[in-house]
């Protein structure tokens, strides 16, 4: 039984590891077209298309994290990772939620970002990545 849940939730980190990296590929593009044209103070280039097009694709994207958040905290960990997998579910919710904040502040209506808002969200989503990449590699290399 313990070896059991070992393999589902070694699976199951892995998978969702591997869905958040093909949903980061897929918003990539879109989040360098708008990044670009913010550090060249050229918002006003993206049509209104665009600029919508990439907030409706930043909302897929979150929701997507925000389902994948969900199994992690429904996800049961074997009794040696409890400790780290509390910690995961943490940082993944940071990373989550700070997707949803970058998402929020992009105005579509008034052709906007809060720029602010905006840099503080992609510094809270870098610091939760590199929280969850070091625990999952943590309990991998454990879990071998």
């Amino acid at each position: 039984m313990k070896k059991n849940l070992m393999m589902v939730y070694g699976q199951t980190l892995s998978r969702t590891i591997a869905d958040t990296e093909d949903v980061q590929k897929d918003l990539e593009p879109y989040y360098t077209k708008l990044k670009t044209a913010m550090d060249a103070d050229k918002l006003s280039d993206l049509s209104d298309a665009d600029f919508a097009d990439i907030q409706s694709e930043f909302q897929d994207g979150t929701d997507r994290y925000l389902s994948y958040n969900d199994k992690l905290k429904k996800l049961q960990a074997p009794a040696r990772f409890m400790g780290k997998h509390q910690t995961l579910k943490h940082a993944y919710d940071t990373y989550a939620n700070a997707c949803q904040t970058m998402t929020d502040s992009l105005n579509v209506k008034e052709h906007t970002v809060d720029t602010k808002k905006f840099a503080q969200a992609e510094a809270d989503q870098n610091e939760a990545m590199d929280r969850i990449i070091r625990l999952i590699q943590t309990i991998m290399s454990t879990n071998a």
